[in-house]
């Protein structure tokens, strides 16, 4: 691939990455008008939807600025805590009738109640073993009172808090979403996300996989690495968009409620057309090594 090819290739994805950027301003405007609809009949699902949005449009634009920079494995760090976002949020939107507000309520208060007891345990770690006294000081302010943590533990033995995490799961979240299929939302294609989602956690986790993951692609050959580079690039701006239109799908749903903005399907449909030709071409280039499989 000469410098002429590779400058014409990131135009193309530039234009991709700017593209995204207003598919998702779309998104959020039609997202925002369908949580402000929410509002008189159910303002418990309307804020915990808004402080979701608002937690996956921030780190949307975190990945953007990496991408920006060409900084991909960053991106895909970020990513994961988006779709940890998504996923959750997604949990509880297909939920109906008392369901729903159940799973908003471990989610925004039950769930904080277990992480306080174990943010507790480990300031109050942190501060035993630090020598600066100050800094012990502050790490002992953020520990739960003793009756507070007395009374948090007496409610949440080991097993519950077990049980309710392990519910919560992005394994287990995934499953239940995978199941999920209705005239107006349809998730059983959710798993195709697991491959995002596993080669971000290597990353986030620095093991051995995620060290293996960056040797093979700083080793291989220009030509290939390029293919490879603009084809992961694509799919990091695509499928935070896509898993943002899925969101706001997926509340219209919950409310039975349809908007007909059909204009953003459309751009969103263009966005997977530019993209298709970087994940062709990767693809094409790697058909003699799985030809036997």
């Amino acid at each position: 691939m000469d410098d002429n090819e590779k400058e014409d290739g990131r135009i193309d994805l530039w234009y991709l990455l700017e593209s995204s950027v207003e598919v998702q301003d779309l998104i959020t405007e039609a997202f925002m008008e369908t949580i402000e609809a929410c509002r008189s009949s159910d303002a418990t699902y309307a804020r915990y939807a808004g402080a979701q949005m608002h937690y996956y449009s921030s780190r949307c634009r975190a990945m953007n600025a990496l991408l920006q920079n060409w900084m991909l494995w960053d991106s895909d760090i970020i990513f994961r805590s988006a779709l940890e976002c998504a996923t959750r949020y997604l949990f509880v939107s297909i939920a109906e009738g008392p369901e729903r507000h159940d799973r908003t309520a471990e989610y925004t208060e039950l769930l904080s109640e277990i992480e306080d007891i174990h943010r507790t345990d480990k300031v109050r770690i942190a501060a035993r073993n630090n020598s600066d006294a100050l800094q012990s000081m502050l790490l002992s302010g953020a520990a739960l009172p003793p009756d507070r943590l007395e009374d948090l533990r007496s409610r949440w033995p080991r097993s519950r808090r077990s049980a309710l995490k392990q519910r919560w799961s992005f394994s287990e979240i995934v499953r239940v979403l995978q199941q999920y299929k209705r005239n107006t939302l349809d998730l059983t294609g959710y798993g195709s996300l697991l491959h995002s989602y596993s080669i971000s956690s290597h990353l986030v986790h620095a093991d051995q996989t995620a060290m293996t993951l960056m040797f093979d692609r700083a080793t291989r050959d220009d030509h290939e690495r390029e293919m490879l580079e603009q084809a992961h690039f694509c799919r990091l701006v695509t499928e935070q968009t896509s898993l943002l239109f899925i969101c706001w799908k997926a509340m219209e749903h919950a409310l039975a409620r349809t908007s007909g903005r059909l204009d953003i399907t459309k751009a969103l449909l263009d966005l997977y057309e530019i993209s298709r030709p970087f994940h062709d071409e990767f693809g094409r280039s790697q058909e003699h090594l799985y030809k036997h499989l």
